[in-house]
């Protein structure tokens, strides 16, 4: 995104708003679209993060766990032109060129600002603290949090095949994207960081309320 300030630019990042109706759910093609939007798209931001060039339409302020979660949903959403797919080659691997119908419905209950963790968490349904992998769906969420260690951490899941991977942004100055299994996770030495029952920082896994 670099410095760009124009209007295509202006409404990249939206925060739901909490004085509006929630919004509605997609339709079945728009979920399926959207998830599979985004096991293409995710690779290709993880595999262009640090390097020259970069992610395209992603700049330096709004990369944290919250922002990459926004980034990918919100591309998800659009319509892409030559110079997007040009930068994203992998898009080319979709079945379908454009997003099935309008999204403006779900996007209608967003106003432009940027979603905290927590906030894209109350706009989110729970699924809970112990479920079986098997359940888990590509853009579904894991959060952490913490007074105490002062944490407010978000996770995105993308699936590929039978296995659920997480991926996210460490949120500080390291500025690092990351890709884990569960197993991966559970294996850690900061076991705050485990997606387990036992684990009192991990509040569980969550569904963006207009996915099934």
């Amino acid at each position: 995104m670099g410095n760009h300030k124009g209007p295509a630019f202006a409404g990249l990042f939206f925060a739901l708003s909490f004085a509006l109706p929630a919004a509605p759910r997609l339709s079945r093609s728009q979920q399926e679209y959207f998830r599979r939007f985004i096991e293409v798209f995710t690779p290709a931001v993880l595999k262009r993060h640090g390097v020259h060039g970069g992610n395209y339409r992603w700049d330096a302020k709004n990369r944290d766990c919250a922002g990459l979660v926004r980034y990918v949903f919100w591309e998800a959403m659009q319509k892409h032109d030559e110079r997007f797919r040009a930068h994203y080659r992998e898009l080319h691997a979709l079945a379908i060129a454009e997003p099935p119908g309008n999204f403006a419905a779900v996007q209608g209950a967003w106003i432009e600002s940027n979603l905290t963790a927590p906030q894209l968490i109350t706009r989110s349904r729970p699924l809970g603290r112990a479920l079986p992998h098997k359940a888990l769906k590509t853009g579904d969420l894991l959060y952490f949090r913490s007074d105490e260690l002062k944490i407010r951490h978000v996770m995105l899941v993308l699936r590929a095949g039978a296995t659920p991977y997480l991926i996210y942004h460490t949120g500080d100055q390291r500025d690092e994207l990351r890709i884990r299994t569960l197993s991966d996770m559970l294996s850690l030495d900061e076991n705050h960081w485990h997606p387990d029952t036992q684990n009192p920082v991990f509040q569980g896994y969550f569904r963006p309320e207009f996915l099934d």
